[in-house]
């Protein structure tokens, strides 16, 4: 665990070990990259877990209503503590799990060793943006235990803090990925994670940004009395009801310009993740990876793009609905491009079935079968006529929840190796992966039925909110959640087990893949490549080598011509000492 205690030479050898730092130094205030990495999947794994069994209390308050739950009553009434214990599940998983793990997880941990880099660009910034956090998280968690109104200004509180935190970290990823890469690492020659991370972190710095204004400026209103969202500094000669809905738009067009936008931010990172993954354990390369790259760029864009989407009474312009629309639309270009390039990976691939390309195929299959029905959700008309909250909540935790939860897992079990130098438990992952992927199947679809079901009319008749199916569809989708909620002990013990009792792994690259973090000893050292610097000479995937004992070739291998010529010009060096 405590990766940042050896050192290594130019050789690889162990140098003599320096001086112990102090605790503070190792703990509180260490600002390498792998220990703050480290650091944001532990906060990631305690927030998911929090989360599902937010989610849990929930679904048990929707189908017995009268029960006792625990954190809803006793705190005030139960409808508030209702819509309190909803908010606090979102924010942990938005906030801290789909945003912090992929992107400040992940990302802080392996981009300066894909790209060759010692450090990232302000190991400093990094660490305050850790902490800061940290202390977001605290905030939301004790907004849900005071006053509603007092809890509302210091989660507001909490969001503007983490929304710094993550404007700090996307600048430092921005500036890390253009200044600091290895000699011989152009952009095509990065990979496709590296370049998720990028596009993803010139996105986080656009619409957190804004987010971060907002938030400020409704503190500002709430406690200095200010007038930055009354209806009186717009409309003070209007209606009160044309001011208050005026009031409302403006807040709604900030609060969209990250909402919207925060979905490619969890997805982003797991695009990256996913082909890498499927390229690795297909032994081929990415299929157009060019395409790919741009494909994710113009995820990236028209996902910035499409704020105004949902914002059906807001005020805007009557054209507005039009241009959202068709840049919406826009968006299953580079989605199709994405799925081409992963089917095209996978054809006629000589595929490993292990757990990590199971989670990876598993988010292949959620991301498209959330993708179809968001067409539902296209059409304004159809959603207002025929669809509830039930098919909006399958469809958003089908493609952002639980899909980018599939490309975390994935990546864990993929990366755990390189981190921990061991390796988690095959039998117990693939358990874990089928109980998991047969379980959001049956908890998110009957929810998307629910949804239709909701209103739908007979003959002449009102709408029928709850039908006997409906009642049996609900109690359903309760129980379901139970179970894979009770199947995540099996990824707990897991991971818990291979940390301390896991089979450990002397081979760097167990499996055998082809970037840079896989050339250094696991856990890597502190500077990453030792003395000397390393040079890329390679693009990412390169798979199948013709005429080499092994089926895939490491970006710092060297060409053949210009290998011997390395081979001849060390040897004339020997030769040259021994005269």
């Amino acid at each position: 665990m405590a990766l940042w205690m050896v050192t290594y030479d130019s050789s690889g050898g162990a140098a003599p070990e320096a001086p112990h730092p102090g605790f503070l130094a190792r703990t509180l205030f260490n600002t390498g990259h792998k220990v703050i990495g480290l650091r944001y999947l532990w906060l990631a794994l305690g927030s998911v877990l929090l989360g599902m069994f937010l989610s849990l209390l929930m679904r048990i308050h929707l189908v017995w209503p009268g029960a006792q739950i625990p954190f809803l009553w006793g705190f005030g009434s139960p409808p508030e503590r209702y819509a309190a214990l909803t908010l606090f599940h979102g924010s942990l998983m938005v906030f801290l799990v789909l945003t912090a793990a992929p992107q400040a997880g992940f990302g802080n941990y392996f981009l300066p060793l894909q790209i060759g880099a010692r450090e990232m660009a302000f190991p400093a910034l990094n660490l305050f943006s850790f902490w800061a956090t940290v202390a977001s998280l605290g905030g939301m968690t004790a907004a849900f235990f005071v006053h509603p109104g007092t809890g509302l200004t210091l989660w507001t509180a909490s969001v503007a803090l983490f929304c710094l935190a993550a404007l700090l970290t996307a600048l430092n990823f921005t500036v890390t990925t253009l200044d600091l890469r290895a000699k011989g690492m152009t952009l095509p020659r990065m990979p496709l994670t590296v370049w998720a991370w990028f596009i993803n972190a010139i996105l986080s710095m656009l619409i957190f940004s804004i987010l971060l204004a907002a938030c400020v400026f409704l503190l500002s209103d709430r406690l200095l009395a200010s007038r930055f969202f009354s209806p009186l500094t717009f409309l003070s000669n209007q209606p009160a009801g044309l001011a208050q809905s005026t009031l409302l738009s403006l807040w709604q067009r900030l609060f969209w310009f990250f909402a919207q936008a925060e979905v490619y931010v969890a997805m982003l990172p797991c695009f990256g993740i996913v082909s890498h993954l499927l390229s690795t354990f297909s032994r081929k390369p990415v299929w157009v990876e060019r395409a790919a790259v741009l494909a994710l760029c113009g995820v990236g864009l028209f996902g910035f793009c499409v704020w105004g989407l949902h914002m059906f009474s807001s005020g805007l312009n009557p054209w507005s609905p039009l241009v959202f629309s068709l840049l919406a639309s826009s968006l299953g270009l580079p989605a199709c491009v994405l799925v081409l390039s992963w089917f095209g990976t996978l054809w006629n691939a000589k595929i490993q079935l292990n757990t990590a390309m199971l989670f990876a195929l598993g988010f292949v299959s959620l991301f498209l079968a959330g993708g179809v029905s968001g067409l539902f959700l296209a059409r304004n008309d159809l959603v207002a006529a025929s669809i509830s909250d039930d098919f909006v909540t399958g469809h958003f935790h089908l493609v952002m929840g639980v899909a980018a939860t599939f490309a975390i897992l994935g990546a864990l079990f993929f990366w755990f190796p390189k981190m921990f130098a061991r390796r988690l438990n095959e039998t117990l992952g693939k358990l874990h992966f089928w109980l998991t992927f047969a379980g959001v199947f049956c908890v998110f679809m009957p929810m998307h039925w629910l949804g239709l079901m909701a209103h739908w009319r007979p003959s002449g008749g009102d709408a029928i909110e709850i039908t006997p199916l409906g009642a049996s569809l609900r109690t359903f989708v309760t129980f379901a959640t139970i179970l894979t909620v009770a199947a995540q002990a099996l990824f707990l013990l897991n991971f818990v087990w291979s940390l301390w009792r896991g089979e450990k792994t002397d081979n760097p690259n167990p499996w055998r893949a082809t970037t840079l973090e896989w050339s250094v000893p696991s856990p890597p050292p502190v500077g990453n490549f030792g003395v000397v610097e390393p040079i890329v000479y390679r693009g990412t995937y390169e798979f199948s080598g013709a005429g080499r004992a092994e089926d895939f070739v490491l970006q710092t291998a060297a060409p053949a011509p210009l290998e011997r010529a390395l081979q001849r010009k060390q040897a004339a060096e020997r030769s040259t000492k021994e005269t």
